[in-house]
């Protein structure tokens, strides 16, 4: 095992036979995993870029229980470093292409069907094509190889959990001392930046998603702002989403504030959805479809709220993530990529997010939650209601 793995080579092995069983149901007998994630989760390989024309990645066979490692130069050492995998094709930008084909022919992927991974955030759309040409005019099928690893890694392993409630540890720690330290005056970056800090003395990685922190009469519709250089004032409402990070595996929480007095409206609204994720947790059980939660969570927010009032409900998987993308593939909506189920060990988001455009304020929240043998399980231990702060 080299040195900093974060898993077993036991489950490193074990994650590519799950693969390798996906891809003879799917019918694909080679796939090429250019996908940072899905990289990652098969290898422990991670960098600060992927390049758009280089395509990083690791080549799974159905048949064939090595890993080939495929990567740029320049990365040589940093794979042969820090990265699981049992052999290796390293090339230069100006012969990828013809490296990479003339790997597959020597090797005899091109006998069967080549998936690819055109979901996949790197390389750029436009190489990936061009592989696909090249491998095509070499006799090779070329199929969707998209879902196959993700789907593999919906389930998490106890291993994984236990990086996962980390996360959440993490998160909670830095949002305890939020509560504690926010202060008018303190811009919106300078509060986003010590939520950081604090979850990298607690151990915490950067997130694949920039720590969002809105205060203000706008904050209402800034949800997927970026943190300004606004200081926030006495009687605002703020916004704050983070993820804590253990090994690339996020916790979300996101939680409402206010800033040095309380908000009796946004109060009003979040002692009610707070209650919402008790109602999934007492209605979803193992097995369910992932729209039950959907249904109980519309149903229940809804049945309390007008529509225009409701940014959005529902989640989405989480697990491993790389910037920009920290959202897995499936919804509780059941409506996207693929359908999937409530699994013990199905990881997920849960968003209540609620605004009043004329009052100018915001009312959310976010939750990680866990499918366990028993039931859902949330892993951050803060309270979702208005929490008063710089008091």
């Amino acid at each position: 095992m080299r040195d900093g793995l974060p898993f077993s080579i036991d489950e490193y092995r074990d994650r590519a036979g799950r693969v390798r069983a996906r891809m003879r149901e799917r019918g694909v007998d080679v796939l090429f995993v250019t996908s940072p994630a899905n990289l990652f989760y098969l290898t422990a390989f991670q960098s600060i870029w992927y390049p758009p024309r280089a395509p990083v990645g690791v080549v799974v066979t159905a048949d064939d229980e090595r890993l080939v490692f495929c990567d740029y130069e320049r990365h040589e050492t940093l794979a042969r470093e820090t990265a699981h995998y049992d052999d290796a094709v390293f090339y230069r930008y100006e012969d990828v292409l013809d490296t990479i084909a003339e790997t597959f022919r020597a090797r005899g992927w091109l006998e069967g069907t080549i998936g690819l991974e055109r979901w996949s955030p790197a390389p750029g759309a436009p190489l990936l094509d061009a592989l696909g040409s090249r491998l095509g005019k070499l006799g090779g099928k070329i199929v969707s190889g998209d879902w196959v690893v993700d789907r593999v890694r919906l389930v998490k392993s106890p291993a994984e959990i236990e990086f996962v409630r980390r996360a959440g540890a993490i998160v909670d720690a830095a949002f305890d001392d939020l509560e504690e330290h926010v202060r008018p005056g303190q811009t919106e970056l300078e509060i986003a930046a010590r939520l950081d800090a604090v979850m990298a003395e607690h151990g915490g990685e950067r997130a694949a998603i920039q720590t969002m922190v809105s205060a203000g009469p706008g904050v209402w519709c800034r949800t997927h702002a970026p943190p300004t250089r606004r200081p926030v004032e006495a009687g605002d409402v703020m916004y704050v989403d983070a993820c804590g990070v253990v090994n690339r595996y996020h916790a979300d929480v996101c939680r409402t504030f206010a800033v040095g007095r309380d908000h009796p409206e946004a109060r009003a609204i979040l002692d009610v959805t707070a209650q919402s994720v008790e109602e999934v947790r007492r209605t979803v059980k193992p097995g369910d479809p992932l729209d039950v939660a959907q249904r109980v969570a519309e149903e229940f927010v809804f049945s309390r709220f007008p529509r225009e009032q409701v940014w959005w409900v529902g989640g989405y998987a989480l697990g491993i993530a790389m910037a920009p993308n920290w959202v897995g593939h499936t919804y509780l909506s059941n409506d996207a990529f693929e359908q999937f189920t409530w699994e013990p060990g199905y990881l997920t988001n849960y968003e209540n997010v609620l605004f009043d455009r004329d009052a100018g304020f915001t009312a959310s929240y976010m939750e990680t939650l866990l499918m366990t043998e028993t039931g859902i399980e949330p892993l951050s231990s803060r309270p979702r209601t208005l929490t008063v702060a710089g008091a």
